[in-house]
């Protein structure tokens, strides 16, 4: 039988009238195919090719949506490909102002597309962040020299900013705003950029959703003061915006560089009566508190704060709590523990099972799985030993009510997981009672007796 040719030896074989009839034809048929082309091989002016692109980013986004007019689930990844190929094309633009042009055109399409894409996989969004990778890469390829090309790239940026495709994605608008601090260092430019920023933010007053956005702005124009400024106006700031998370830390952490442990103490406090309702931020303020109790060798307050934290569920507080405390030390333990139990919240009891597994407390375990049987597993190697009988018991009525509790073939496999486990604890005589018992009680599941079978 004769070899089929290869695509690439019939191609060979045409002229150069037969390729271009073919090409033009599959360019006839697929609008990408032909826009591609022109937006790889057409040498025009600025205008032109900034047109063939928005012609080709056009096609890509017809070939994906479809008559819906959306980008379902399983194709948003190749939108997004096809996108970051076309971006892909601009890589080798000589003109900067071109790249750029482009790769703007991509940004606000992808920001776009969050709204006729299923995005459920992170696709667009990972679009829009290389995107803004590349825009961020042109920015630091300028000539520093050439300061009519920077002011231009810079004007560019601020525009795109105040676009309206950003309503609702302000983290990419305040992406755009960190690119075009690497324009600041120019006092024009940086009096634009800091406008801007502050018209931003005036336009989120009273609205408490753009907190968060609010909080990154003026970081950057903390950022801008801190290079450009003077340092008693970035102090200034900084004061004035202690009700944002991130000035708060700053005061703090530089209070504590300072030595300045008493201020650090104060700060920490008025952040735990400003955000009592944030259990998060609490904890962090309370935590700062007691470096600063530390630092000053406040041993009473540190004792009170470490126990608030570790009780809080902040186990890394135990140790010094323990060192810090004078008397018996498992009398000091004792104690700790019965306030846990007391404590009866999920974060108390998480350091109260972490405290009873690092002090090895056979006994604190065993109360804890009379009280939680379904914890059998996790603590039957221990306790098997010391308690051999009651943990048998529990064990295999913990099998049995797991048991009871399946109703597929899923189910039953975790059951007979459970077996198999089991045996290592109270050996295989112990193990072929339960299976015995469960085939049965469940003779008419034949999926359940299938599972059992399979056991060794």
């Amino acid at each position: 039988m004769a070899r089929q040719p290869e695509i690439n030896e019939v191609l060979n074989s045409l002229s150069k009238e037969e390729l271009i009839c073919i090409i033009a034809q599959v360019a006839e048929q697929d609008e990408m195919f032909k826009n591609g082309l022109l937006v790889k091989y057409v040498k025009g002016d600025h205008s032109q090719q900034i047109e063939s692109c928005k012609k080709l980013m056009d096609s890509i986004v017809k070939k994906y949506v479809g008559r819906e007019g959306f980008i379902p689930y399983r194709e948003t990844y190749g939108f997004a490909m096809d996108m970051l190929g076309l971006l892909e094309n601009t890589n080798g633009a000589k003109d900067d102002s071109m790249a750029l042009e482009i790769a703007l055109l991509v940004l606000e399409e992808g920001v776009a597309a969050f709204q006729y894409a299923d995005d459920s996989d992170g696709d667009i969004g990972m679009l829009v962040e290389e995107t803004l990778e590349q825009i961020r890469e042109i920015a630091d390829s300028l000539n520093q020299q050439d300061a009519s090309a920077r002011e231009r790239f810079f004007n560019r940026l601020l525009t795109i900013s105040k676009s309206e495709i950003f309503q609702g994605w302000e983290d990419y608008r305040i992406a755009l705003f960190h690119i075009c601090t690497e324009f600041a260092d120019v006092e024009n430019l940086r009096e634009q950029l800091k406008a801007s920023i502050e018209s931003q933010i005036a336009a989120n007053a009273n609205n408490d959703y753009r907190k968060y956005a609010d909080e990154a702005l003026l970081k950057l124009l903390f950022q801008i003061m801190q290079n450009y400024g003077s340092k008693e106006e970035a102090e200034r700031f900084m004061q004035e915006h202690l009700h944002f998370t991130f000035f708060r830390e700053w005061a703090i952490e530089q209070s504590m560089k300072s030595r300045n442990y008493r201020r650090a103490i104060e700060l920490a406090e008025a952040g735990e009566s400003q955000d009592g309702r944030l259990p998060g931020l609490i904890s962090k303020w309370k935590a700062a508190r007691y470096e600063a109790y530390k630092k000053l060798s406040l041993k009473q307050e540190q004792r009170g704060l470490a126990k608030e934290l570790l009780l809080g569920g902040d186990y890394a507080y135990y140790h010094d709590l323990e060192s810090l405390f004078e008397g018996d030390k498992e009398e000091f333990y004792r104690n700790l523990i019965a306030e846990l139990k007391e404590a009866n919240n999920w974060r108390a009891r998480e350091v109260y099972l972490k405290l009873i597994s690092d002090k090895n407390d056979l006994e604190e375990m065993m109360v804890y799985v009379r009280a939680n049987p379904s914890a059998i597993e996790e603590y039957a190697s221990r306790l098997s030993a010391d308690y051999r009988e009651e943990i048998q018991q529990i064990y295999s009525n913990h099998i049995y009510s797991t048991a009871d509790a399946s109703s597929n073939r899923k189910e039953y496999q975790r059951v007979c997981a459970m077996l198999k486990r089991y045996k290592k604890i109270v050996g295989k005589a112990n193990q072929s009672e339960i299976i015995i018992q469960l085939k049965t009680q469940y003779n008419r599941r034949p999926a359940f007796l299938d599972e059992l079978s399979k056991i060794k």
